[in-house]
């Protein structure tokens, strides 16, 4: 019997972590508002001489993903279809949504357009965006002046 009373007594501890993990959830608020919009994450990050961008596509193919580069701005559309036989009403939880999504990225430098590619393997896009010359750092030589 005294098993069973100790499981029912509250714990302060359990539920004192049971509220700094609503807490925590709380505070995302640009994770939830990607999860309700269904905008894919992504990573961006200076590689050298370019940047690599990678956003997680899971249930999407490589064809249903469209790109486009203006200037120092990559926009993404895709997408992602419900599966086929599951109903709407059958779903008991669905954090990933269905349907058209874009993302318009900034990019933190020109980049050059000719030469951007993009690869996609196990549901991960991977852009690779090469810096244009203008935006990469130049080598200026500092020559004495001459007195006279």
């Amino acid at each position: 019997m005294s098993g069973l009373q100790w499981q029912r007594r509250w714990d302060p501890f359990r539920e004192f972590q049971r509220e700094v993990g609503r807490l925590f959830e709380s505070l995302e608020p640009a994770q939830h508002w990607r999860v309700a919009r269904g905008v894919p994450p992504i990573n961006l990050y200076d590689a050298g001489e370019g940047y690599v961008l990678t956003a997680q596509l899971p249930g999407i193919g490589p064809d249903e993903v469209d790109l486009s580069i203006t200037g120092e701005t990559l926009t993404m559309r895709g997408d992602r279809k419900r599966p086929e036989g599951v109903a709407e009403e059958s779903y008991r939880r669905q954090e990933r949504q269905f349907g058209r999504w874009t993302r318009t990225v900034t990019l933190p430098d020109r980049v050059d357009g000719s030469k951007v590619s993009a690869s996609f393997a196990d549901g991960v896009l991977t852009v690779t965006l090469p810096k244009a010359e203008e935006s990469k750092p130049r080598q200026i030589n500092v020559t004495p002046a001459s007195v006279g």
